[in-house]
C-alpha cells in the first residue's frame, strides 16, 4: 500500500515527562470523543499514564495536504473545547486517508479508547476497533 502523505499540525508543545501507558482517544464526533475521553481518564485514574487526543481531518485530492478544507482555527477550537480540565495532548493531522493517519499516530503499545452508539448494524467507528485489533493495537470500545 502506497503510503499517504501527513500534515501534522502542533496544537501544542508535548510535555516532557515519561508515562508508561498512552491512551488515545480519535476525534469521532464531539459527543463520542467527549465519551471516549470520560473513559480514558476512568481508565489513566491511578496510573502513569498520558491521553493523547488525536483529530485527523481528510484533505480531499485537489487540495495540497497542508490545506484544510475545515478552517484550523475552528478544528484547534473544537479540541481546545474537549480539553476542558483533562491533561491531554492534543494532536491534529491533515491526511488523505483517516485510518492510515491515525496509524501513523499510534505507538505499538498504545491504547485506543473509542465510543459508538449501539446500532444493530456495524457502525463506522466499531469498523474502525475491528481494523485497529487486527493490525494488532489494543482497543477499547465503549
Amino acid at each position: 500500500m502506497k503510503r499517504q502523505p501527513i500534515a501534522v499540525i502542533p496544537v501544542e508543545q508535548i510535555e516532557s515527562r515519561t508515562r508508561q501507558l498512552d491512551l488515545v482517544v480519535p476525534f469521532t464526533t464531539p459527543q463520542l470523543t467527549r465519551t471516549a475521553l470520560k473513559e480514558a481518564e476512568r481508565l489513566s485514574s491511578g496510573l502513569n499514564a498520558a491521553i493523547r487526543l488525536v483529530k485527523v481531518q481528510v484533505v480531499p485530492y485537489p487540495l495540497p495536504i497542508d490545506q484544510s478544507p475545515v478552517y484550523i482555527g475552528f478544528l484547534r477550537e473544537q479540541m481546545e473545547n474537549l480539553r476542558s480540565d483533562l491533561d491531554l495532548h492534543a494532536d491534529l493531522r491533515l491526511a488523505r486517508d483517516f485510518e492510515p493517519a491515525l496509524e501513523a499516530a499510534l505507538n505499538r503499545d498504545s491504547v485506543v479508547v473509542l465510543a459508538s452508539q449501539k446500532r444493530p448494524w456495524p457502525t463506522r467507528t466499531e469498523r474502525l476497533a475491528k481494523n485497529l485489533r487486527a493490525k494488532g493495537y489494543t482497543v477499547c470500545l465503549t
